[in-house]
């Protein structure tokens, strides 16, 4: 039988905005609820001097306000910290909580780079692309002193190369995708650095990458297969069909309607690009 669980407080009108995870969190229920799934991020908001005010003013708990700044004044931990968040909201069971403190010793004893890759995969994972590039950046340049294998070294690679997909477009990921296969040799970076020169238009690079790399058919053909279906998607998509309609706009000399449009158009995307990279 499922358990009830009564909100603790109340629904902020402001949400508490975790920046490093574009994730605005309203109640301690999401709070607690983000922090149960994201135990490598923990640090970088639970110990922050705004908790204690949006709990005390938004969330209207004054005395787990008081007791966080208790914590903040003796210095606690951040397993301190998170028994009296999970202790509010009933949410988890003594069992998961338990679990989840173990988790939270396993990140400890992790080597510096592993804890700090963890860190970048949630962000990157919440599509922070611009802070999970900076980490995974900064693992790079000093992986020989961390100590870091070539296959670890590959798979940051691979997700630096997701985070540049997004920032500056596949020309840019091909490279690190391509770096990404040199040293963890997994067949899904060689799948992406493959596709990702597709995407760029850069068919001699693709071409050659086929051969230097002996791709088997049977991954050409998932390929096709693959990039025909977004291709499909991406027709079917309600903002192709808005550049279909502002095409035709243009077309008609209708331009009053085409800037409108375009306008609206452009605004909706520099809306989407800043919520991924700021």
């Amino acid at each position: 039988m499922a358990r009830v669980v009564l909100c603790a407080g109340k629904r902020s009108r402001i949400p508490l905005r975790l920046h490093t995870v574009n994730k605005p969190l309203y109640s301690a229920e999401e709070v607690c609820f983000y922090l149960y799934h994201h135990p490598a991020t923990a640090e970088d908001y639970i110990m922050d001097d705004a908790l204690p005010e949006y709990y005390e003013t938004e969330f209207g708990l004054p005395e787990v306000a008081e007791r966080l700044r208790v914590l903040k004044a003796s210095e606690a931990t951040v397993k301190e910290y998170a028994v009296v968040l999970f202790g509010v909201t009933g949410m988890y069971t003594a069992e998961e909580i338990a679990e989840y403190l173990l988790e939270l010793e396993r990140l400890q004893e992790l080597k510096s780079w592993q804890k700090q890759k963890a860190k970048a995969d949630v962000y990157l994972e919440h599509r922070n692309f611009r802070d999970a590039s900076v980490l995974y950046e900064r693992l790079l340049r000093e992986r020989k002193e961390n100590g870091m294998s070539e296959v670890a070294t590959g798979n940051v690679y691979h997700n630096l190369a997701v985070c540049e997909l997004h920032i500056s477009g596949a020309g840019s990921a091909a490279g690190h995708f391509a770096e990404a296969y040199e040293k963890n040799r997994s067949p899904e970076s060689l799948r992406s650095y493959l596709i990702a020169l597709r995407l760029a238009q850069k068919d001699n690079e693709y071409l050659s990458a086929l051969n230097l790399y002996e791709v088997s058919e049977l991954m050409k053909t998932d390929m096709d297969a693959m990039l025909f279906e977004c291709m499909v998607e991406a027709n079917e998509s309600e903002e192709y069909q808005e550049l279909v309609r502002i095409k035709k706009l243009f077309t008609e000399g209708q331009f009053g309607e085409y800037e409108q449009a375009t306008g609206e158009l452009l605004k909706e995307f520099k809306k989407q690009y800043r919520a991924d990279n700021m």
